[in-house]
């Protein structure tokens, strides 16, 4: 019992967070839920349309995190309509006129995976300053959030979309440190990106890889500080 309660202090000893920082899609919202209104547009192809549209709507944020100067800003919701508009292009082809905005507006509704609720309950009960750090854009986020249930669950969302980028841009991750006021290793990030749990990393933030597909991590010389299969997990560590 000692030596159980003495392991339990060094570890909060260790990790002495100031703020719990959460993304959003993949990570509290199952992000190819919308295979089910993609599959009625593209019959046999939900599951390959899903994966299509987050494929891009990732690679357009890294292209405009790193656009050059000169290159205008494109938000979150943007280049997620844009991504919608390559799907449909993809998939399509024989029906052009697949409506764009029926589409959009099902990717403001995806399913909340089960846990989430509970989970942050018992986060809140512990006193934590929570944050939402996501590349959603603030009315986005804000009717994202809404939808799911999820709006009165954080202190506040703090958007990429502040510093016209996205991440892995170190301005981002450095809007929570700035403004709790604290070092980057005294907050932690929970997400199912594993990009995002490098990006995080790399800036000095703790990690929690919530790996609900079990992958494997990429070999790029970093390892998150905790990981798990759900979010159910991170009740552990906190």
């Amino acid at each position: 019992m000692y030596k159980q309660k003495r392991c339990q202090q060094l570890f909060q000893e260790e990790y002495m967070f100031k703020a719990i920082l959460f993304d959003v899609d993949g990570t509290f919202l199952d992000v190819h839920s919308i295979q089910i209104v993609l599959e009625k547009h593209f019959p046999g192809k939900g599951i390959e349309a899903s994966k299509l549209l987050r494929d891009k709507q990732i690679e357009y944020t890294r292209l405009y995190a790193s656009r050059p100067e000169g290159i205008p800003y494109e938000n979150f919701m943007s280049l997620t309509r844009s991504a919608v508009e390559y799907t449909i292009m993809t998939f399509g082809k024989n029906n052009q006129s697949i409506p764009v905005a029926d589409i959009m507006s099902s990717y403001q509704k995806l399913n909340t995976f089960p846990e989430a609720v509970q989970v942050l309950d018992y986060i809140k009960s512990k006193n934590y300053n929570m944050a939402v750090l996501s590349n959603g854009d603030s009315e986005m986020l804000k009717e994202v959030l809404e939808n799911s249930g999820l709006k009165d669950k954080f202190d506040t969302s703090l958007s990429a979309d502040s510093v016209k980028s996205f991440k892995i841009d170190s301005q981002v991750y450095k809007l929570a440190s700035d403004f709790f006021e604290c070092k980057p290793d005294e907050c932690l990030l929970v997400s199912a990106n594993y990009w995002d749990i490098i990006g995080a990393g790399w800036n000095g933030i703790k990690t929690f890889w919530v790996n609900r597909m079990g992958s494997p991590k990429d070999p790029l010389g970093y390892e998150p500080n905790f990981e798990g299969k759900s979010l159910e997990e991170l009740k552990q560590v906190l």
